[in-house]
């Protein structure tokens, strides 16, 4: 349910399921800073909330800086020497990481056991990795969509799931093809629907087992 008991739509269990996902997968940018912090940030959930808040990155770009973390550093006898930057503060300013391994969402991944193409559409959303979770979409996806212009049709729907528009325009494609725009519209249409379902029950089954 979202905020004030609304429903939440397909897509907001989507993007929910992602943000999640992305977060036990740790991808995405690993440190933020926050104005005023006073309480870590929940690695479960991915929501940064906070307006003010401000990734290292660029607010040190501002200031003509470049903060470099460093790992533990240990000399020859295992003594530690340096230690690991886990946080910078610099007056009320603190950089702390957001990205850490969430065990429960794993684990929810494990037993919600999403088979078929549903497990990799929805770690390839939530994390980008095309090269390793595309290929299996893509097999599944021209197991279900037989047509001589299905592979075209696959990549043109997910770069639109993915990136909110494909490389190429549906008419541009079709001139490519050979084929009628609106032949097709309605073949890219059916795979990015069915994509999209896939993507809507493995959030929705995934999201039921983690609670």
């Amino acid at each position: 349910m979202a905020d004030g008991g609304r429903a939440e739509t397909q897509q907001e269990m989507v993007e929910r399921a992602a943000r999640i996902l992305a977060t036990a997968f740790a991808c995405g940018t690993p440190w933020i800073s926050r104005v005023n912090y006073e309480r870590p940030l929940d690695s479960s959930s991915g929501d940064l909330g906070n307006p003010r808040e401000l990734f290292v990155a660029e607010r040190e770009e501002r200031r003509g800086k470049r903060k470099v973390l460093v790992p533990t550093l240990r000399d020859d006898e295992g003594k530690i020497v340096t230690r690991r930057l886990r946080s910078w503060r610099y007056h009320k300013f603190t950089a702390n990481p957001i990205y850490n391994p969430s065990w429960d969402a794993l684990g929810a991944l494990a037993i919600a056991k999403l088979d078929g193409p549903l497990e990799a559409t929805l770690l390839l959303y939530a994390t980008g990795d095309v090269h390793r979770y595309w290929p299996t979409v893509e097999l599944y996806g021209l197991a279900c969509l037989r047509n001589a212009f299905a592979w075209e049709a696959l990549t043109d729907a997910m770069q639109r799931i993915l990136c909110g528009r494909a490389a190429i325009s549906k008419d541009d494609r079709a001139r490519q093809l050979g084929l009628r725009a609106s032949t097709y519209r309605e073949l890219t249409g059916k795979a990015e629907a069915m994509m999209r379902r896939w993507l809507s029950e493995a959030a929705s089954r995934f999201l039921a087992v983690l609670g």
